[in-house]
């Protein structure tokens, strides 16, 4: 990947930071539009055709709706650049073929190695599957190799293994210990990181079950940064886990405003509202988030709990197949899905999906969690527990999960209310947090 920032008008493209820029300004810019304007701007006078730019962004062989993704990725781009296509001074449509980079670009020199390994790893994880935190591991520690000193590819180290705890695709043991051990050595080099400070929050959120510390994490990355997007996100999450769901609202939507372009921070504002049982504008929010990237596999997720909630069993389907499919099967979305067929009396189809989630646990690690929602799904209550059970022995992160909608049907049983009482706050703790 070539280093080279390009200039253009009042911008400046670092396509190894994945950065646009307008002077000092950082402009907020989803991948998928981002990736396009890298691929316009490097093919600059050139027709960059439709099929040209699928297999670019989304690769080969991938179903997507590959003309509402791109006129969606083309339109924010004319927002951000202040493009009029009736008279574009950026990007041209040639109509029926694709699209042509007009503005004169001139190259300035890129970053130093390490920066834009950073970068590149910091796009993979922004990805947020399977593959691609492999891949963002990958580029992290070869940062790390190219400049031991520098505190940032420690912490992208870091902000990967607890993403890959929260979506259960390595033993919870290991990714946490090696969260906690990348950010000891980022704060080391860098105690003033606000979002080193939210990941630590994060594990004695997740792992640790410190629902005080956890918020004493939140609140410093808070003070040092009050535009932290993670924290203020990942500090929601912990509010309504604690019941204070007004105020987890009102950091999901900050989180939401520091990162208006991402799908990710708006589907999360969607997600809160669903934990307060707020579906129908939970509903609103995720569908609103969606119209930024329809395929988004983590806001269809959320739509589709959502939905189930409302019993509106069969609109809930539809995303979490969009998820499953988008993700590559990702066990996260994928039981969320055989919970959904268990709630709607599809016994049939939720036995199908736990024989794919124990057919993979043979070959990689696969959370109990997720075995659990979907048993809890078919009301088999003993099953459900028993995972759950081998989950709390793991210290698996989404047991914080255990008071929302999806293990109402087995809530009343004595062995299921002993295992919520065993994790989740009480109501002293709740009291002595807020």
């Amino acid at each position: 990947m070539r280093s080279d920032r390009l200039r253009f008008g009042d911008f400046e493209l670092d396509p190894s930071n994945f950065e646009l820029r307008t002077g000092a300004e950082r402009i907020k810019l989803e991948r998928i539009p981002l990736e396009l304007l890298i691929l316009l701007a490097r093919n600059q006078g050139r027709v960059v055709d439709r099929t040209e730019i699928v297999e670019a962004i989304w690769g080969k062989n991938r179903f997507i709706e590959s003309d509402s993704a791109i006129n969606t990725a083309i339109r924010k781009l004319r927002r951000v650049l202040g493009d009029d296509p009736a008279s574009p001074a950026f990007i041209e449509t040639v109509p029926g073929k694709g699209y042509r980079f007009t503005a004169p670009a001139s190259q300035v020199p890129g970053p130093d190695d390490s920066s834009a390994l950073y970068a590149r790893g910091l796009h993979f994880w922004n990805r947020k599957t399977p593959e691609s935190y492999i891949e963002a591991i990958r580029l992290f520690q070869k940062a790390i190799d190219a400049n031991p000193a520098f505190a940032l590819p420690y912490l992208g180290l870091a902000k990967t293994w607890i993403m890959m705890g929260i979506h259960g695709l390595q033993p919870p043991n290991d990714v946490y210990s090696r969260a906690r051990a990348a950010l000891t050595k980022t704060l080391e080099l860098d105690a003033s990181l606000a979002e080193a400070h939210a990941s630590m929050g994060d594990i004695a959120k997740g792992y640790d079950w410190n629902w005080r510390q956890a918020e004493t994490h939140y609140l410093r990355a808070l003070a040092l940064d009050p535009k932290c997007s993670l924290a203020h996100q990942w500090y929601a999450n912990l509010l309504s886990i604690t019941g204070r769901h007004n105020e987890a609202v009102e950091h999901a939507i900050a989180a939401r405003a520091l990162e208006p372009l991402s799908v990710g921070q708006a589907g999360f504002v969607g997600f809160t509202y669903f934990r307060a049982r707020r579906y129908g504008i939970a509903v609103r929010e995720l569908e609103s988030a969606l119209t930024l990237e329809p395929n988004a596999p983590i806001a269809n997720w959320f739509l589709g709990l959502a939905l189930a909630a409302m019993a509106r069993f069969p609109l809930a389907i539809g995303p979490l197949v969009t998820a499953v499919e988008n993700s590559h099967g990702a066990p996260i979305y994928l039981s969320a899905l055989g919970w959904v067929y268990g709630e709607s009396g599809d016994a049939l189809r939720a036995a199908e999906v736990l024989k794919r989630l124990h057919a993979r646990a043979v070959e990689r690690y696969t959370s109990p969690y997720d075995l659990a929602l979907v048993h809890a799904g078919l009301r088999q209550v003993d099953a459900a527990c028993e995972q759950l059970e081998a989950a709390e022995r793991q210290r698996v992160m989404r047991l914080t999960e255990l008071n929302m909608p999806m293990f109402d049907g087995i809530r009343a049983q004595p062995r299921f209310k002993a295992l919520v009482a065993r994790i989740l706050p009480m109501p002293e703790e709740i009291a002595a947090s807020a």
